[in-house]
């Protein structure tokens, strides 16, 4: 979805001769604002629904990580404009979780010639006690001319807290690309 929004960002830039709606300078780089970081409410609801949806081994593409018991965590929330903090990381025993960027995936990828894998959260919202998050796995791929990428699930996984806990509803829905 992100990747293409960016394509008809891209191509609404051509159709418009390069310029800015204000009729501006068509080579000027706009600064994109900073991401904000994540509320601890939301860190909690992201570190509890990746623990609960591993535990009930019921992740979209959860098998794209195989047997992996390192496993990374994007730390971009993309479409909420939010970035992850180590407080989001999942506590499980025999796997360590560490976060990674969606840059630097792809820099390891390119510099080792495989897929990284990794898991992806965004769009949390929490109401009270019931909460929704999008949560799957998601690859970077080695840079190859001429491939394009058609990878991955992920669902919006519904979630009510019973005391302290986040604890998994339903998915509401997935969607796979």
């Amino acid at each position: 979805m992100v990747i293409l929004r960016r394509l008809l960002l891209i191509a609404a830039a051509v159709a418009f001769g390069g310029q800015s709606a204000s009729g501006g300078d068509r080579h000027r780089v706009q600064a994109q604002p900073p991401e904000l970081m994540a509320t601890p409410e939301i860190e909690v609801l992201v570190k509890q629904a990746v623990e609960d949806r591993l535990g009930a081994r019921d992740l979209p593409d959860r098998d794209l990580l195989g047997k992996a018991t390192r496993i990374a965590i994007r730390e971009e929330m993309p479409e909420a404009g939010l970035k992850l903090s180590r407080g989001a990381l999942p506590q499980r025993a025999g796997y360590e979780f560490f976060l990674l960027s969606e840059v630097g995936a792809q820099a390891e990828a390119d510099r080792i010639r495989r897929a990284v894998y990794f898991i992806t959260v965004d769009r949390p919202s929490i109401i009270e006690d019931t909460a929704t998050v999008s949560l799957g796995v998601d690859v970077a791929s080695p840079r190859e001319p001429k491939t394009i990428k058609m990878c991955c699930c992920s669902g919006e996984g519904q979630f009510r807290r019973v005391g302290a806990r986040w604890t998994f509803v339903k998915w509401a829905r997935t969607i796979c690309s």
